[in-house]
């Protein structure tokens, strides 16, 4: 069954991992580092701080801005519910934002258009195409409104005039196996604010303070090689080296990956063109996204059968679709969260597809859902 996203496992890959399986440290290593070393050069950002989960990732940046009770964060209406779960849990009102039925992206339009008084609002990079952070960040600024970035879905992507983490106070990524590389597991927070990578760092490892100087015991010992403090409630949200030795090696090849994705997208773009019921994706102007996934619209009144009926198709020819994502406003968990009217998030819902799209995907397997996606979605007489 071919899904639509796999991670690419190489020996490299292999190899990296079994050089700390050999070696001194499973945890708090020197993997760690270098994995953060390859996240700051592929950033651009000054600051990587690696955790266990994209999840982590996300619930350490609010943290760390001081997200909390009594404070208002608003979240696009189409994005995975760790964008607004990790706030809900740490006590603030999530306000849930409309998108643009076309790209499944938060809009300077919409954010202008919403009046609620918001403190935080996190533009998530759907797909790997880019927000319009420049034009959000003139309307947030004029609000008094603080940005972060879900960008879970865009390591890699490239706008011509800044990148993930310019315009916000730091940038959340994901390196789930169908991400756009691979930890098994594991996250980031990438950032170019002192304070708030400091923070992270003290959050993701039980709130310590090697430096600390605040306990009844640091005049004697803050000097001594064994003393630490602990200022913060936190857990344990670190990166084993093992993940870490994975991901460096990985990093190795991103820009091999983006452009295998790019070609698997193109050539969906050239199949499917004809179909006047079928939009494929295409990159905004100026960016060049990393396609972590591929979207398809689909006008499903044009074709041979509803959703479920292309599903169970496709299903059939051993390809296992998705669809990106069920608006958070319809989420039983989100029904505290103010909501208004969600056109845009419905038109997007109500059509995406995402198909197959990741390295080592054979042409010969896209040609045929390409063809199955002609005679499902042929146009009615």
């Amino acid at each position: 069954m071919i899904g639509y996203g796999r991670q690419q496992i190489s020996r490299q890959d292999i190899a990296a991992v079994n050089a700390v399986l050999q070696g001194d440290l499973l945890t708090c290593g020197p993997a760690i580092p270098a994995f953060e070393d390859a996240l700051v050069e592929a950033s651009g950002q000054p600051h990587a701080v690696a955790l266990g989960t994209g999840t982590s990732a996300l619930r350490l940046l609010y943290q760390a801005v001081g997200i909390g009770p009594g404070t208002r964060v608003g979240v696009p209406d189409i994005t995975f519910l760790a964008t607004a779960s990790q706030a809900m849990m740490l006590g603030a009102e999530v306000v849930l934002l409309d998108v643009d039925a076309d790209t499944g992206l938060l809009t300077p339009e919409i954010l202008k258009s919403c009046t609620a008084a918001l403190d935080w609002v996190v533009p998530v990079h759907l797909c790997g195409r880019l927000c319009d952070m420049p034009s959000l960040n003139e309307v947030a600024r004029a609000r008094g409104i603080g940005l972060l970035e879900d960008a879970a879905h865009a390591l890699g992507s490239r706008d011509t005039s800044w990148r993930p983490g310019d315009l916000s106070a730091g940038a959340t990524l994901s390196f789930h196996p169908v991400k756009n590389i691979t930890t098994g597991e594991g996250g980031a927070v990438v950032t170019r604010d002192d304070a708030v990578a400091e923070r992270i760092r003290s959050l993701r490892h039980h709130g310590i303070e090697r430096q600390g100087t605040a306990g009844p015991f640091a005049q004697r010992d803050a000097s001594a090689p064994w003393y630490h403090e602990f200022h913060h409630l936190a857990g344990n949200e670190r990166l084993s080296d093992l993940q870490a030795a994975l991901g460096s090696s990985q990093m190795s090849r991103l820009d091999a990956f983006k452009a295998e994705r790019a070609a698997i997208v193109e050539r969906y773009r050239s199949s499917l063109a004809p179909l006047p019921a079928c939009t494929a994706a295409e990159a905004p102007a100026g960016q060049s996204p990393f396609w972590h996934l591929a979207p398809l619209l689909v006008d499903w009144s044009r074709c041979r059968g509803d959703r479920r009926a292309f599903f169970a198709a496709t299903r059939e020819a051993g390809f296992a679709l998705q669809v990106h994502y069920i608006p958070l406003h319809g989420q039983p968990v989100c029904g505290d969260c103010q909501h208004g009217d969600y056109p845009g998030a419905v038109a997007w819902y109500d059509r995406e597809v995402s198909l197959p799209c990741f390295p080592g995907f054979r042409s010969e397997d896209q040609d045929r859902l390409c063809n199955l996606i002609h005679d499902f979605c042929a146009t009615a007489s």
